[in-house]
Parts: C-alpha cells; structure tokens; sequence
C-alpha cells in the first residue's frame, strides 16, 4: 500500500529475532492498512477465546502455549519456513534454560537461510561457542605470529588441532574480523553484532568455555605462569551495583596493557566474577 511518499510493507517474520515485537508490528501494520483492524478482530481470526491474552502476550506479560502457536500460525497467514521459523522464535524467547535456548537457536537457524538470525549470527554462533576462535584474532597481533596451523596450534599448548587452527581462520575471515595479507593476516575493527534476545545466550556460552578453560589451567599450570585468587566478603545490598561499576572500570584499566600489534608477545586470559552467594529473603 502506498501513503504519499511512504511505502508500508508488512512485517516479515524472517527479520525478527522477538516474536512479541514481530506480533506488535504486525498489529500496527494492520491498523494502518486496515482501519476496522483490531486486537480482538485478530484473536477472533487465530481462533482465541481472549484478546486480553494476546495483548498481555505483546506486552511481554505472558506467554503462549504450543497450541496458541499453532492458532497464532493460522491468524498471521504463516506457512512453510515461515510458520516453522515463528513456532521456533516463540519457544525460543520463552525458553527458561540456556540448554533449551541453544536447541532452539539451532532450530531458527535451519528454519531459513533467509532470515536475519541466519545472516548476522550463524557463523558468530561458532565464535562464543568454541574459546580458541578470541584467541587465534588476538594471536595475529604477536611479533612473532606466523600464519602456519602447527605453530599455532604449538603456541596454544597443543589445546586445538592444526586442523581446528585452520578452520578458525577461515571463519574469521569470513567473519570480517581478520583480513588477509601477502605475508599472513592482520586485524579488523570487531563486527561482531548481536541482538538482545541472541547476546544474552551467546555471553554466557563463552563464558562457560572460558570458566571450563580455567579450570584447566589451574591444575596444568605451574604457580608461577598464573594467578588464580578469591575474595568473599559482605555487603550492603544497596552497593552492590558500586561494586559492578568499580569492577567495569578496573576490566578499562587492564586494557592499558595492551599491546600495539605486532609488538605483543604473549596473548592472556583475565577472568573476574562477581555474584552474590547469599539471597535476599
């Protein structure tokens, strides 16, 4: 439908990462090119006995079941990927596990190769899922990195298979996050880009890789080759958000370490958690 000079085009399911926003969108579409379009007009057509239901659904204050998807299918003209596509982002926004999130993940990304999870995330899903991918891109900036899949996989501790360092490589490039030179690869700014239903998911998957990792070194490494400590102490639960805040500043200042390319020798990992151990009552 053309308005003036605007164009309105109906939501595509595809170019969403939150059912509720796409169902919000999808209402305002409807509003604009259908004025009698309502909420209870919707619900009626999916086959709901309620439209309090689905508008508390929209709102993010309650959520559906397998069967309301179904209905929901049926009233948004949903079919093949799409319809596939949707069920999957339902159950993925209202997944309660991460366990549960990643099977559902896994699920939106076969459902189209159309969709914006499957452009933006498909390979950056590898990069927080799998720790050495962080650690090859900051080994290109070392004196003496040489692009060679066994004098990688040897500097890493024999940690991942030359065939891994290969593959790491490749998917960086691809990525955008490293480029490749006549005499090896250099660095790019960062692309990687997530959305807030995706990032969430994707942070903590890397952080797991890395808690695991530590672990590791703690009883491979030699006390002298790393610092591994511990602090339990009480406080006010008004300063907690302080003591983020001091913490987020202190991740600032270590970066100062950092070295300029090629000028690094060695890459590190720096692991600070903070969680209450205690619960309010």
């Amino acid at each position: 439908m053309e308005t003036g000079e605007n164009r309105i085009v109906e939501p595509d399911v595809l170019q969403y990462t939150n059912y509720r926003v796409y169902l919000r969108d999808y209402y305002e579409f409807k509003k604009k090119t259908v004025p009698a379009f309502s909420l209870r007009f919707f619900a009626e057509k999916a086959g709901l006995s309620s439209h309090a239901h689905l508008k508390l659904t929209i709102d993010g204050k309650r959520n559906i079941t397998k069967n309301t998807v179904v209905k929901l299918i049926h009233g948004l003209g949903l079919d093949g990927q799409r319809a596939a596509y949707f069920e999957s982002l339902v159950f993925f926004n209202q997944a309660q596990t991460d366990a549960d999130k990643q099977v559902y993940y896994a699920q939106l990304l076969k459902a189209s190769p159309r969709s914006k999870l499957h452009k933006m995330d498909a390979a950056q899903f590898r990069i927080f899922r799998e720790w050495h991918h962080s650690a090859i891109l900051e080994m290109v900036a070392l004196k003496d990195f040489r692009p060679i899949p066994d004098w990688i996989s040897k500097r890493l501790g024999g940690l991942i298979t030359p065939v891994q360092v290969t593959e790491s490589l490749k998917l960086l490039v691809e990525l955008g996050l490293l480029v490749k030179t006549a005499n090896g690869f250099r660095q790019r700014d960062p692309l990687i880009t997530t959305d807030d239903e995706v990032q969430d998911m994707m942070v903590k998957m890397y952080h797991l890789q890395m808690l695991k990792l530590s672990a590791d070194m703690l009883s491979t490494l030699p006390g002298p080759q790393r610092d591994v400590s511990a602090l339990t102490f009480s406080i006010k639960r008004e300063d907690f958000p302080d003591l983020k805040k001091h913490l987020q500043l202190m991740r600032k200042e270590l970066l100062d370490f950092s070295a300029k390319a090629g000028e690094a020798e060695e890459v590190v990992q720096i692991n600070i958690q903070l969680y209450p151990l205690t619960r309010g009552v």
